[in-house]
């Protein structure tokens, strides 16, 4: 039994008690149920202990019937990501597909399937659909640094020599161009390399685009700088 039922379970018993507690009070304090007498020969005493029984049966069974339906059994704290794919996405790839599939040489198509393969975590798809894009318009730089992330991500956020020259090619074209440097920062980060990290966000900085989210990049150089001095606090003790 998992942890979600256990804990179902303690608080119905908890809720159940308290109904019956309550009941049981009330007839101690002479609190009863007014009824007519010879109603089919029941007394106040049979029909004041249906009261907290059909309460208790009514309470269980809608529990129950809630956490079948809500409760996942084992599956809820298992800490795994569910493979199955949200349908509103699934119903965005295949419109994407079915697109691509009558329009083969739309650029744009292309480039919407690839996100939506992105959006529900095939990365592969995405790679392979970026990469008929690229063959398609040639390189440019945004398309390269979406497929090094997708790469990215598809290898298990591991950065390889193939990615990184993903990257250079990207960079090569525009030198700010915010996924790239967003996911070289990321990694150092992640990695444990504040300085390498806090380069590539101070370049994004001196960038003029204008779909830069400057704040949030600030708030992460500071958390970056945080990380720096307290280690070096630590290495000095």
């Amino acid at each position: 039994m998992n942890s979600l039922a256990i804990g179902i379970a303690v608080t119905l018993c908890a809720v159940i008690t308290f109904i019956w507690r309550h009941h049981h009070s009330s007839q101690k304090h002479g609190v009863t149920l007014i009824v007519k007498s010879g109603d089919d020969g029941l007394n106040e005493h049979s029909v004041n202990a249906k009261v907290p029984m059909v309460l208790s049966v009514v309470l269980f069974t809608t529990t129950l019937m809630i956490y079948s339906q809500l409760g996942h059994f084992d599956g809820w704290n298992k800490g795994v990501v569910d493979s199955n794919i949200d349908y509103l996405i699934t119903a965005e790839i295949n419109k994407n597909a079915k697109k691509v599939s009558e329009q083969p040489s739309n650029e744009i198509a292309l480039l919407n399937l690839a996100q939506s393969y992105v959006d529900g975590g095939l990365y592969s798809e995405s790679v392979q659909t970026l990469d008929e894009l690229l063959s398609l318009s040639g390189d440019s730089a945004s398309v390269l640094g979406m497929k090094a992330n997708a790469m990215y991500y598809r290898d298990k956020r591991e950065m390889s020599l193939d990615i990184d020259l993903v990257i250079a090619r990207a960079l090569a074209l525009d030198q700010y161009e915010p996924q790239s440097r967003l996911l070289l920062a990321t990694h150092a980060y992640l990695n444990g390399e504040f300085e390498q990290a806090i380069e590539q966000w101070l370049k994004l900085l001196e960038s003029d685009k204008p779909n830069i989210n400057r704040a949030a990049i600030n708030n992460a150089i500071l958390r970056a700088e945080q990380k720096l001095a307290n280690r070096s606090v630590a290495a000095s003790e």
